[in-house]
């Protein structure tokens, strides 16, 4: 037996087939590397023959010469061979098959790695694989055309992370593990006739193809490929046939199956809730075009909103004062109105939350302006506890009725002063003023309303507050004193 014989023989009893794996080409700088090791030895070498050289007679020479050809010779041999024989040991086989008993990871030509879970099979021939059944996990460098056919459908690649899980109706496929939720998140591909075959795109592109059919696939999509041809498939079709296909109408009884049958639960659950709120979304823009809508309806004609006949600029204030006439606005003293109903929140644009702060400006409004009209009505009527079951709008009445009887020429300068003094024709009285009744109430109430508005631009800011305190659907109180009497 020659020598190459024996080494085959004793590669062959360690497992190793030296004919199944094809040789390969030497890299490019193979020649150099072993030239510059060649070389660097001869130096080394040369530099003990030279020495030696010294001590021996000239005649020598031709034979060391020899001799150190003969070594060169033998040196580049020894290590082609031992090049060569590595080459060929470790590139991977270019056909072969593997059946996986437990996780198992093969080497698939030069340009793809499969992982294969317990049960998979597959035998490949170059870049052309076929996989029978089971579950395995690809991934192919870029390259030339890469195929891994299935009895429902072949998948195509260039370069790619994807998966590969075949189905068939015996029960040795039904008791394989089921299909993980993140491969059902990434995509599958259906089967054809008693076979099923889901493909997970993780990377790059696969195109599916079927009885003619066929779809192209990037990273997360997903499609099915079976009697009705080949189609793109949502995340719940995906699961539903990886469901149906495991026969166990109790459930899973692998933990693994069971933990993600858990998962798609908790998905089926969230996007439940996910409907729930865009129905709200839904409603709440509807509201909100309605709002907008009203307030469209409402615009003057300059575009802006109109303006409220009670929101009074200096210039009112000063026609108002050559009539002595009065108006004010002011929040109504009624506590059961306070709290704003989910209704009248919608037609404000507000929001639930929003009511609180609004009831709070609301008990602050009334508390200031009685502190201040209470003592007045006092006066007036004589008695505390009379004027406590009376409230604010009837004390206003008794006022100025009174005021009418005892001083009329003297009422009606008081109320022409009240427009001057908002119009800024008049400074406001000081501390050590006299200041009539008249003029001290409504100097109160015509400041109601604006103190509210402050109140309220603490939640909502400056602008928001002015709109809410002249809208109508706030609890309000609008009154008019002057020539044709109250309005």
């Amino acid at each position: 037996m020659s020598d190459n014989a024996d080494d085959d023989a004793r590669l062959k009893d360690r497992g190793l087939d030296v004919d199944a794996w094809e040789a390969e080409a030497p890299p490019r700088d193979f020649t150099e590397s072993v030239m510059r090791a060649v070389m660097a030895e001869r130096a080394d070498g040369a530099a003990d023959a030279e020495s030696a050289e010294a001590r021996a007679e000239e005649p020598r020479t031709p034979a060391r010469v020899t001799a150190r050809r003969k070594w060169f010779a033998g040196g580049m041999t020894a290590i082609a061979a031992a090049a060569a024989v590595t080459l060929v040991v470790t590139r991977p086989p270019s056909s072969g098959e593997a059946v996986a008993q437990g996780r198992t990871e093969v080497r698939i030509g030069t340009r793809a790695i499969a992982v294969l879970e317990p049960g998979a099979r597959v035998t490949w021939s170059g870049d052309d694989v076929v996989q029978t059944t089971g579950d395995v996990f690809y991934r192919v460098e870029p390259g030339a055309r890469f195929r891994v056919h299935t009895p429902a459908g072949d998948a195509e690649v260039l370069g790619t992370c994807f998966a590969v899980k075949v189905r068939g109706a015996s029960n040795e496929d039904r008791d394989m593990k089921w299909m993980q939720k993140r491969d059902v998140k990434a995509g599958a591909m259906g089967a054809a006739m008693s076979a099923l075959a889901f493909v997970a795109v993780y990377e790059g592109k696969v195109a599916v193809s079927h009885a003619g059919q066929r779809a192209e696939l990037r990273a997360g999509e997903s499609a099915t490929s079976g009697p009705g041809g080949v189609r793109r498939a949502s995340e719940e079709e995906a699961a539903a046939a990886a469901s149906a296909l495991t026969g166990a109408p109790d459930g899973p009884t692998d933990p693994t199956a069971a933990a993600n049958q858990n998962l798609v639960t908790q998905v089926r659950a969230y996007k439940d809730e996910l409907s729930k709120i865009q129905t709200q979304k839904t409603e709440l823009e509807q509201k909100l075009q309605q709002t907008e809508a009203r307030l469209a309806s409402s615009q003057g004609g300059d575009g802006g909103p109109a303006k409220h006949d009670f929101d009074l600029s200096p210039e009112d204030w000063a026609e108002l004062a050559k009539n002595r006439t009065v108006k004010y606005r002011v929040p109504c003293t009624d506590q059961k109105n306070w709290t704003l109903s989910q209704d009248k929140l919608d037609k404000l644009g507000l929001a639930p939350a929003d009511a609180a702060p609004i009831r709070d400006a609301y008990e602050r409004s009334e508390k200031r302006t009685w502190a201040e009209v209470r003592p007045l009505c006092v006066a007036a009527l004589g008695s505390a506890d009379a004027v406590d079951k009376l409230g604010l709008n009837t004390c206003t009445h008794l006022i100025l009725d009174l005021s009418h009887k005892n001083d009329q020429a003297g009422t009606r300068e008081q109320m022409s002063a009240v427009g001057e003094i908002r119009a800024g024709i008049r400074p406001p009285p000081g501390p050590d003023d006299k200041v009539g009744p008249v003029l001290k109430l409504f100097l109160a109430l015509t400041a109601s309303n604006k103190a509210f508005e402050a109140d309220l631009a603490r939640n909502f800011g400056p602008e928001e507050a002015h709109r809410l305190a002249y809208s109508d659907e706030m609890c309000m109180e609008s009154s008019t004193f002057g020539r044709g009497g109250k309005r």
